[in-house]
């Protein structure tokens, strides 16, 4: 029922927006700011679901809840630099927007290295016990 009201919002806001926007485009601009907006407050009440099943999940798995901050954290990244990413965008400015994607990437691959280095550790532990 939560993707029903999500999607009523999101085609309301799409329409009201482009009617605006053909009568004067700032107030399309803002009306399709303010809905996504509105949008990522609805996306909030979902996030302690969403935490407490990541949290389920690491207890099955004997996970660190290092690895599990640093999965939230990947993925709070993606997602921020993908909205951003679209604002720009929506706003005309394609070439600011491949610029936020592309820091966002940089900054993804810098929140990787530390768990690639440790899957690294562990083949190689692994590979000298096996040995030549």
């Amino acid at each position: 029922m939560e993707l029903m009201r999500v999607l009523g919002v999101g085609i309301v806001g799409t329409l009201l927006a482009v009617t605006l926007a053909r009568h004067n485009g700032g107030y399309g601009l803002l009306t399709g700011l303010a809905t996504g907006a509105l949008l990522l407050i609805m996306l909030l009440g979902q996030t302690e679901e969403l935490g407490v099943s990541l949290r389920e999940l690491t207890g099955f798995g004997q996970l660190s809840s290092e690895y599990l901050s640093r999965v939230i954290r990947i993925l709070g990244l993606a997602c921020l630099t993908e909205a951003g990413s679209r604002i720009c965008r929506d706003g005309g400015q394609g070439n600011i927007a491949l610029k936020v994607e592309l820091c966002g990437r940089v900054m993804i691959l810098c929140a990787m290295l530390p768990a690639v280095r440790e899957v690294l550790r562990s083949a190689e532990t692994v590979l000298a016990e096996i040995g030549p």
